[in-house]
């Protein structure tokens, strides 16, 4: 069976009333809860971006996104931990295929959390590599039978490699009380003179570019597209779910409130009504720059050219900076609008306006760096 982008939309749809009523649970456990990480496996969401090879689905980066933003509009943790498992599953499509066999073979449905900033280090030995240090962010590790790590080189600095290692053989040290996000359990983890093969790691600058040697062996030019474009962008499709539920649950609020003085509907409220139409404007235009990045890496897979071309990466990264931001500010006009009672933990409001500015924060898309990439990109200051 051929599975397509009105496949996954369906079976999304048919969890998202598990992933709802797991909203609190997930936030209370500081993790995905197993009924809600269960539903997406079972929905098959994490073979999306998943090498065909090894029994992932292969497909185009766009309906990721699209189920993406969909999970997390019925529960953004479990969102943003599909969002960054799925986005591993991409890159291990440039890893060596040892790598690919060893983690998804037999088809089975490992899942695999990790950070791929190069938070430690690795040394290279016969056979492989020594790998040291401790990395923050690890999203979803709880639920993960893999983790893959970024390393910088142990004696040079600078980015090695990135390496994929058993959960087991690593340390998790829970440091996950932050302001929102907290079911994602986004935990630190350790490795400690751990040896790595050399099956399981690939040179970081070519996964992060797109051309790794080992993304010819694919039946798609999929993993030809930047993983640091696709990383990027795979943020904000999470970030685009929250902003969306936020306007949802604020025009829920909104019919129902009224005016303590005055019993006036707050529906009827001009001010109110000028705050919805700009904040859903803002959330519109993120949603439009999403899809038109996520088409430009749809061709850029489809040409299997270009695909370290510097051009598409800056404007990829800028549009998905740009739209988080957008739905930061979207957010925090309509939970600025929404009353007193929007400050309990109970509000969902509450809950968009921190899940929304914490995964604002991500360090792939600051906004001023990435503004400044496509600024130079433009003016031609930038080698291609």
């Amino acid at each position: 069976m051929t599975v397509t982008a009105e496949e996954i939309q369906s079976r999304v749809a048919g969890i998202a009333p598990i992933l709802a009523a797991n909203v609190q649970a997930c936030i209370e456990a500081r993790r995905v809860v197993p009924a809600s990480r269960d539903a997406m496996v079972g929905a098959g969401l994490f073979r999306i971006p998943q090498p065909a090879r090894v029994g992932g689905y292969e497909l185009p980066l766009r309906i990721l996104g699209d189920a993406v933003t969909a999970v997390s509009e019925a529960c953004p943790a479990s969102g943003w931990v599909l969002m960054v498992m799925a986005a591993h599953h991409f890159c291990l499509g440039t890893f060596p295929e040892r790598a690919q066999d060893d983690v998804f073979g037999g088809g089975r449905d490992s899942l695999v959390a990790g950070t791929l900033s190069w938070q430690g280090t690795a040394a290279k030995v016969a056979g492989g590599y020594r790998v040291n240090g401790r990395w923050q962010f690890c999203s979803g590790v709880d639920n993960s039978n893999w983790v893959m790590l970024g390393c910088a080189d142990a004696e040079k600095g600078g980015p090695l490699v990135h390496v994929v290692v058993p959960t087991g053989e690593i340390a998790i040290d829970d440091t996950w009380y932050v302001l929102g996000l907290e079911g994602t359990g986004s935990k630190d983890v350790v490795a400690t003179d751990l040896f790595v093969p050399e099956g399981h790691a690939v040179d970081s600058r070519a996964m992060l570019k797109g051309d790794s040697p080992h993304t010819l062996n694919h039946a798609t030019n999929l993993y030809r597209v930047s993983a640091d474009s696709m990383l990027s962008l795979s943020v904000a499709t999470a970030t685009l779910g929250s902003a969306k539920f936020a306007q949802e649950k604020f025009i829920e609020r909104t019919k129902e409130r009224r005016v303590i003085v005055t019993g006036a509907r707050k529906a009827e409220y001009v001010p109110t009504q000028l705050r919805l139409a700009e904040a859903a404007a803002e959330i519109r235009c993120a949603d439009l720059l999403i899809h038109e990045s996520l088409d430009l890496l749809g061709r850029v897979a489809e040409a299997g050219e270009g695909a370290t071309d510097i051009g598409y990466r800056a404007q990829v990264k800028w549009h998905a900076a740009y739209a988080i931001e957008l739905c930061r500010r979207a957010v925090s006009r309509l939970f600025a609008g929404s009353g007193a009672h929007a400050v309990y933990n109970s509000s969902p409001l509450q809950l968009a306006f921190r899940n929304v500015n914490v995964g604002a924060q991500h360090a792939s898309l600051d906004f001023e760096t990435s503004a400044e990439l496509y600024g130079r990109m433009r003016l031609g200051l930038l080698a291609r």
